[in-house]
C-alpha cells in the first residue's frame, strides 16, 4: 500500500511545488501548465476507473477538482466573475468551491446529500473565512499556502489520526497516510490562492512568521466554527444519522 502511495501521491506534491515556485507559467501552456494537466488526468482517471469496481474511489477528486477550478479553467470563471473581486465575492466562491468537495465523500461514503451539505457547511465558512483573513493581510507564496495546508491537513484529517498513528509507533503507516493527505489539504489554500491571484497578490506586507500565524489560523478557526455551527443544527433538531 504504501509503495502505491508514493508511486502516485510523492510525485504529485513534487511536480505541484515545482509548479507553484512560478505560479503564473501555470495559466498558460508552458511545462507547468502540462505538468498540472498531466496529475488531473491522472487522478480523474483513477476516480472513474473506481467506479467499476464494487467500491468508488472519487476521493482522487479532491486533488484534481481544485486543479480544474483554480488553473484549467482560471481564465473562463475569472471571465465571469468582476474583476477585481471584491472580499464577499471571493469568499462566497472560495466557500462553494471547496464545500462542494464533500461530493466526492457523500457518494463514496452514501451519505444523505442534504444532511451532509448542511453539516459540513460551518467547517468550509471557517476555512473560506481563515484564507481571507489571512491572504487579504499579508503576501503568501503560491508554495507557502500549498505546504501550510499539507502540514495542517497531517495534523487534523480524521480527529488527528497522523499524530495518532505517530504516538502508537505506526511510522509507515503515519507516511503513507501523511503522503495522501497533504495534497487535498494543501490545494485547500493553493487553489483559492491561484483564482485569485491578482487579489491576494495586492499585499505587499510580509512577516517571517507569516506561515506560523497561518498554520494556527487555519488548525483553529475552521474547528471552531464547524463546532459552533453543529451547535445550532443540534439546537434546531438537525438529524444527522448517516454522515460520516
Amino acid at each position: 500500500m504504501l509503495a502505491i502511495v508514493l508511486a502516485l501521491k510523492l510525485p504529485t506534491i513534487l511536480i505541484l511545488a515545482w509548479a507553484f515556485c512560478r505560479p503564473e507559467e501555470m495559466f498558460r501552456p508552458g511545462r507547468r501548465y502540462w505538468g498540472v494537466l498531466a496529475i488531473v488526468v491522472v487522478h480523474v482517471l483513477l476516480a472513474l476507473l473506481s467506479l467499476t469496481g464494487e467500491k468508488s474511489g472519487l476521493s482522487e477528486l479532491f486533488v484534481a477538482y481544485p486543479l480544474i477550478w483554480s488553473v484549467l479553467l482560471r481564465d473562463r470563471i475569472r471571465g465571469v466573475l468582476s474583476s477585481p473581486a471584491s472580499v464577499w465575492l471571493m469568499g462566497t466562491a472560495i466557500c462553494l468551491f471547496l464545500w462542494f468537495e464533500e461530493t466526492w465523500v457523500i457518494v463514496d461514503h452514501h451519505s444523505p446529500p442534504v444532511q451532509h451539505y448542511i453539516h459540513y457547511f460551518g467547517f468550509y465558512f471557517g476555512v473560506a473565512t481563515t484564507i481571507l483573513c489571512f491572504f487579504c493581510r499579508y503576501r503568501y507564496t503560491a508554495l507557502q499556502t500549498f505546504v501550510v495546508g499539507g502540514l495542517w491537513g497531517v495534523l487534523v484529517e480524521q480527529q488527528f489520526a497522523g499524530p495518532k498513528m505517530l504516538a502508537s509507533g505506526a511510522v509507515v503507516q503515519a507516511l503513507g497516510f501523511g503522503l495522501y493527505i497533504f495534497p487535498v489539504y494543501g490545494l485547500y489554500l493553493a487553489a483559492p490562492r491561484l483564482l485569485f491571484f491578482e487579489e491576494f497578490s495586492r499585499s505587499s506586507r510580509t512577516s517571517r512568521w507569516q506561515g506560523l500565524w497561518l498554520f494556527l489560523g487555519i488548525a483553529v478557526l475552521p474547528l471552531a466554527t464547524w463546532l459552533l455551527w453543529s451547535a445550532i443544527l443540534q439546537a434546531f433538531g438537525f438529524d444527522r444519522t448517516g454522515v460520516p
